[in-house]
């Protein structure tokens, strides 16, 4: 069984969709973990779901708390969804291990958080958007990168991107899961051929129908 642990600071979208794939029998063999630096809406599904948590404070200078939930948990993988920088004794200690993932075709907007890189590409004309997983490292949004995808702007709006690129992000968060550990036991593997996703995708996204998608927003 391979543990995934969230860091989380908000509404953990990306959370509901691991743990609604897992409900649904697409991902298996995977158990999730929470870590939380505030109350939140994210700390509160893991509660209400059954998911094993934790509330600890959190501050460059202050990571004892961090560091023993982890310890405690023992994950496999840790996803830093939360608006903390994390210090250089945790990330090198955890090397490898933390894996973010960014809501714009880094190294562009480097530094920002949430949806503000979206909204900075609209600002600024950008053609192409997109999301970005990375390794963790001490330079913030400068890891090594393992996964991007990448929308054609067009004429879409800016709440359309902001949802598309919340869905693409979970996507390759979960590809960048079975690309780091080699797990091709929690997901059905049938690779194909796209240019919207680098690497390609290691199962068919199809499998995530509207329906699902739908289902992640109400929850």
């Amino acid at each position: 069984m391979m543990k995934i642990c969230f860091l989380v600071s908000g509404n953990g979208g990306n959370l509901k969709f691991f743990d609604l794939a897992l409900k649904k029998g697409i991902i298996k063999n995977v158990k999730l973990q929470v870590i939380a630096d505030r109350n939140c809406g994210a700390l509160n599904y893991a509660i209400k779901s059954g998911i094993p948590n934790r509330l600890i404070t959190y501050k460059i200078d202050k990571t004892i708390e961090l560091n023993e939930a982890l310890d405690n948990f023992r994950p496999d993988l840790t996803m830093t969804n939360w608006h903390k920088i994390i210090d250089k004794h945790t990330v090198e200690k955890w090397k490898e291990r933390m894996v973010n993932l960014h809501y714009s075709l880094l190294p562009a907007f480097k530094g920002f958080i949430g949806i503000k890189p979206i909204e900075l590409s609209f600002s600024n004309n950008c053609q192409y958007i997109g999301a970005t997983t990375h390794f963790v490292e001490e330079e913030v949004d400068g890891g090594k990168i393992i996964c991007q995808t990448i929308i054609k702007r067009g004429n879409i709006s800016i709440e359309d991107a902001i949802k598309l690129i919340f869905r693409r992000g979970c996507l390759i968060l979960l590809n960048s899961i079975v690309l780091i550990t080699g797990r091709e036991d929690i997901i059905n593997i049938n690779e194909k051929e796209t240019i919207e996703f680098s690497p390609n995708l290691k199962f068919d996204q199809s499998i995530f129908d509207e329906n699902f998608w739908n289902e992640v927003s109400l929850i």
